[in-house]
């Protein structure tokens, strides 16, 4: 029996050991194949939007992706300035169009920016990589192949001085000016842009899904719980549900020190590559030749949803907080271990990093398609409810905070937006949601300073709240006869409100 005891410990022992060298080769591993397989999921969402240019050649196809082509023409050959004063007479005949102040510009940019600044560099830097070390230097046959040093002294004669230094730093170093034309750039922006936007939803899928230490939200509580005799009632009733949907959704299990990115996480993010790649509503709209604003749109889209959440990705707070088993809202505690009074934690300042990342996206998907209200009503909605369901947090504060206030004030930079986003009803719900979270930061941060007890802070949020909606009230009356407030635009009417249709489908389309 003895030696049987001590079979069985050495066994054991052997086996742990054998775990802790295994553990990291097998994680490697399973990292090497998932980018393997997301790189041949990238390279298929890529080639399968090639088919238009495979078969006919690069060449713009459709109305509109013509007119924006003829757009980024315009930018390419005359500038920004002129290109946002250009007065088309060959557009609404016979009227004309203003271009630079009715459309939405990112998408010319992107494609004039590819062209001028990115695609010489990176295919010059590539090209004399590969020399280097010998592989790996292949570049577009479309390319055309120049004396970097020539280009830098035509483009010091044309005033570019920016890009003339790099021209002369990649000819210090020998590399080759490669440029690509205007339109083979614009036929391959929708399936450059189709690849990356199938990588930024995998990376939301990702995000989504691992495991990043925490997993005691279903512990949180709600915004009502505090509220006396209310919030018993509502521990009672809701409680039960919180941890029915928690267990179901695989929210109860004990945070871990391991990895984040489980098998499960890494299957999700593969997954949903997968689908994107290949599902019939993108790709349609992002195939090479179909230069049309979706096709940037949808990167931009994604790559916000993706930031946003980054930005509330949690540690590991269980480590330094007590829960027991009677505890409603673990938020409190955390607060009280983080954040305390008015200081800043490093997390704080990392979700105000991804917020303001987030919002320089925002800022992109502004300039590239009016679906923007979108994007900034869905933030705000998840921030919003976040709040009720007791979620709030300095992190939640301060990336919604950088997302709003980068975002907005980038995105009133663009012509045909303008003061829309905070002038137009359809967009008035993300403000108040910005004001709505300063509010209740000061509130959480005065509880955890000065150890306030329920009622001590649900009088402290009357007294504010009280002062913040008479001025807020006094604002808005004040400017609704000036008609400040934009209206409900057509298309969102139309969707509630069936006698205000056109009759026209362009107009009345949600698409």
């Amino acid at each position: 029996f003895i030696y049987a005891s001590s079979l069985h410990k050495s066994i054991v022992s052997m086996a742990k050991s054998a775990a802790i060298v295994l553990r990291p080769i097998a994680a490697a591993v399973l990292i090497a194949t998932s980018l393997y397989y997301a790189n041949e999921l990238l390279t298929t969402a890529y080639t399968a939007r090639l088919k238009a240019v495979q078969d006919y050649g690069y060449i713009i196809h459709e109305f509109d992706p013509y007119f924006n082509f003829r757009a980024a023409q315009y930018l390419y050959d005359n500038g920004w300035k002129s290109f946002v004063n250009w007065f088309d007479y060959m557009s609404w005949y016979p009227l004309g169009r203003p271009v630079g102040t009715t459309i939405y510009p990112g998408m010319q940019v992107t494609a004039v920016f590819l062209t001028k600044v990115w695609l010489p560099i990176w295919f010059g830097v590539k090209q004399w990589f590969g020399q280097l070390v010998g592989f790996g230097g292949s570049i577009s046959s479309r390319a055309v192949t120049k004396s970097a040093l020539g280009v830098s002294k035509a483009l010091s004669g044309s005033g570019s001085t920016a890009m003339s230094t790099v021209a002369n730093l990649m000819a210090s170093f020998g590399m080759k000016w490669n440029e690509m034309s205007l339109n083979d750039v614009c036929c391959l922006v929708p399936a450059w842009f189709g690849a990356l936007a199938t990588l930024t939803t995998g990376l939301l899928a990702l995000e989504c899904s691992s495991n990043f230490g925490f997993n005691d939200g279903n512990r949180f509580g709600t915004f009502l719980d505090d509220i006396p005799i209310i919030g018993n009632l509502l521990q009672k009733i809701m409680t039960p549900i919180r941890n029915f949907v928690a267990h179901y959704a695989c929210m109860d299990t004990k945070a871990t020190k391991g990895s984040s990115l489980q098998t499960t996480s890494l299957l999700s993010m593969l997954a949903t590559m997968f689908f994107m790649s290949v599902v019939p509503a993108h790709m349609m709209r992002s195939v090479a030749g179909g230069y049309d604003n979706e096709s940037v749109a949808m990167t931009a889209m994604t790559l916000v949803f993706w930031l946003w959440t980054r930005s509330l990705r949690g540690g590991d707070p269980i480590s330094d907080v007590t829960v027991t088993d009677g505890d409603h809202n673990v938020g409190i505690k955390i607060r009280q271990k983080q954040d305390r009074g008015f200081t800043v934690s490093s997390q704080t300042r990392s979700s105000f990093l991804y917020g303001v990342l987030a919002g320089l996206a925002y800022f992109n998907m502004v300039a590239a398609w009016g679906g923007y209200v979108f994007v900034i009503n869905l933030v705000g909605a998840h921030a919003a409810v976040l709040i009720l369901l007791g979620r709030h947090s300095s992190k939640l504060h301060a990336a919604y905070s950088g997302f709003y206030v980068v975002g907005t004030a980038l995105a009133v930079q663009v012509p045909v937006v303008g003061w829309t986003p905070i002038r137009s009803l359809e967009q008035l719900g993300p403000l108040f949601v910005f004001f709505g979270i300063q509010f209740v930061e000061y509130c959480e941060r005065v509880r955890t300073r000065d150890n306030l007890t329920r009622s001590q802070i649900w009088l402290l949020r009357v007294r504010i709240g009280g002062l913040v909606a008479l001025v807020g009230a006094i604002v808005i009356t004040a400017l609704w006869p000036t008609g400040y407030f934009g209206p409900i635009s057509s298309r969102v009417r139309g969707l509630f409100v069936p006698h205000t249709k056109t009759g026209n489908p362009l107009v009345d389309s949600v698409a």
